[in-house]
């Protein structure tokens, strides 16, 4: 088990307070998003435009990323750790009994960057070439993850872990393609199908991603100027 929190660590009450800076579409916001609602934890959000970043973010910021976590006293920055905090200061945890399951879980949560950047990339290709290249870049992550998963209908089982909040974003993406341009990313990787249809059906995960994100994706993706726009 996690170690208990200490009873004179004011992290609570600072959780209660806080403010996650966020962009509406960002699947690191989503991630962090996700664990405050599994925890039960009605975390303030405050959504910035990330193409005119406020001055005040980017002098507190190091990375001038979201989400950032601003307790009044602290501002958290980097997604995994925020997930972490919100996890450690609410009640339960959203990981493992068992050390090393928490190590292999936190090792898999890290390795969603590997999806997420590529599909990020694909969808956002000015050219063929570059969306293909991309595509192959992703297919051949999926398919490591696809290999080391053992449990259903989660990563680890019968119970959502933070983990299953970092690979939701990756998984509704997938959704978006095949919906709006036929594009199946999933095809030919059963386990992935099976943990995607889980995680983008559970209710906290559909929260997050409300009835307007798939209209917010293309009209990034129009900014962008992708191939796949419009």
């Amino acid at each position: 088990m996690l170690d208990a929190i200490d009873p004179t660590d004011q992290a609570p009450t600072l959780l209660k307070d806080s403010v996650l800076i966020s962009f509406p579409i960002c699947p690191f916001v989503a991630r962090a998003r996700i664990v405050a609602i599994e925890k039960g934890v009605d975390i303030k959000v405050r959504f910035i435009d990330l193409a005119n970043k406020p001055s005040w973010f980017l002098e507190r910021s190091p990375t001038g990323t979201v989400p950032a976590l601003d307790t009044g006293t602290h501002f958290i920055f980097e997604s995994s750790v925020i997930s972490e905090f919100i996890d450690e200061c609410s009640d339960g945890s959203l990981h493992p009994a068992l050390a090393a399951d928490r190590a292999l879980s936190r090792a898999w949560t890290e390795y969603a960057t590997k999806l997420l950047m590529p599909q990020y990339m694909m969808m956002m290709a000015g050219s063929q070439a570059e969306m293909d290249q991309h595509r192959t870049t992703l297919r051949t992550a999926m398919g490591k993850i696809e290999a080391a998963l053992t449990a259903k209908p989660y990563f680890n089982g019968d119970d959502f872990a933070i983990v299953d909040a970092a690979y939701a974003p990756v998984f509704v993406r997938t959704a978006f393609l095949l919906k709006t341009r036929s594009i199946d990313l999933l095809v030919g990787l059963p386990k992935l199908q099976y943990w995607a249809a889980a995680l983008t059906e559970r209710h906290s995960v559909c929260q997050v991603h409300g009835p307007d994100h798939y209209d917010q994706l293309d009209e990034h993706m129009a900014q962008r100027g992708s191939i796949l726009a419009g």
